[in-house]
């Protein structure tokens, strides 16, 4: 009887509770997707802004600038690009040839044929050159690289807090290497936003696009998804946080209103725009119950705390 019992015990469909046997695919997988979006928008904020800069100089760039040639992406435009170096530049004030690759919205090789110190127009800003061939590589944080033979100078002409830390530290390293590159003046003008694109539709895609997606991101998923608000604070230390949350995004607004408001009021009114983020960042980590966020809920907010840094380098 009782051989017969532990039978039955045995031949029983229900063996308990099994553990669902795990999967180290899906842990690698999702961060190698965050990372892919990640590198998808750094290489959109690239184009957008060689689109905007492209713009600008194929109407009308300012002052008596030279002929430009705009080849586009680098990949596909290689032979144009070698070949460009080898041509002789007779003109008389000189040329320029623009290209963007995956890590710089775009790249100009000038040749100034004018006199030393001449301004050329370079989309957001206006740079003087030295005479002769000089070569200069914005990145998308608004930093420029001057290279004129073995010279070298960065300028930060975005008015950042990290740029302007970038643009010391990539001054001193090359002073280091090379005592004669601080001589090189690197001087240059920002345009003002008003009439630049290149200046105004990158910040206010960067500040009304990610704020659309979180908006509707709180309402499908949960609160908890107001952590992705962090990516104002990271934004706010990369980039110039009174153009990007104040002076540009809102400049309709004070139109409406008939409002000038003074650089100091922008800069409180951008501050406490940044604090309000933060404290909506703080509100939704507060709310986070992982009991009702969906397993991509993380992953989510991880590319919005991350995107900042690469819309920057």
């Amino acid at each position: 009887m009782a051989l017969k019992e532990e039978i039955l015990a045995e031949s029983t469909l229900y063996q308990g509770k099994k553990k669902p046997p795990f999967r180290a695919t899906k842990w690698i997988f999702r961060p190698l997707r965050v990372l892919g979006c990640l590198l998808v928008a750094h290489f959109l904020n690239v184009y957008l802004q060689w689109t905007v800069i492209s713009r600008d100089l194929a109407g009308k760039p300012s002052f008596d600038s030279p002929e430009y040639t705009l080849l586009g992406f680098s990949p596909l435009h290689n032979q144009e690009i070698t070949a460009a170096r080898r041509l002789p530049n007779a003109a008389p004030t000189g040329r320029v040839f623009a290209f963007f690759d995956f890590f710089h919205p775009v790249v100009f090789m000038i040749w100034n044929n004018g006199g030393d110190g001449d301004f050329f127009d370079l989309g957001p800003v206006m740079a003087a050159l030295p005479v002769g061939a000089s070569r200069i590589s914005f990145s998308p944080g608004s930093i420029f690289v001057l290279r004129h033979g073995e010279k070298t100078v960065a300028r930060n002409f975005g008015g950042s807090i990290f740029g302007a830390f970038w643009a010391r530290s990539l001054n001193e390293n090359n002073n280091g290497s090379n005592p004669t590159a601080g001589r090189l003046p690197g001087s240059f003008i920002v345009k003002p936003a008003a009439g630049s694109a290149s200046l105004r539709i990158p910040y206010l895609v960067y500040f009304y696009l990610p704020l659309a997606l979180i908006v509707i991101l709180i309402a499908t998923t949960g609160p908890g998804l107001a952590t992705a608000f962090f990516y104002y604070a990271g934004m706010f230390f990369l980039f110039d946080f009174e153009k990007l949350l104040a002076g540009i995004p809102l400049d309709w607004l004070f139109g409406s209103l008939s409002l000038e408001l003074a650089d100091p009021w922008i800069k409180v009114l951008a501050v406490g725009l940044a604090l309000i983020f933060l404290a909506a960042a703080v509100y939704g980590l507060l709310r986070w119950k992982s009991a009702e966020m969906p397993p991509s809920s993380k992953w989510i907010v991880w590319f919005f705390i991350l995107l900042p840094f690469f819309l920057f380098f």
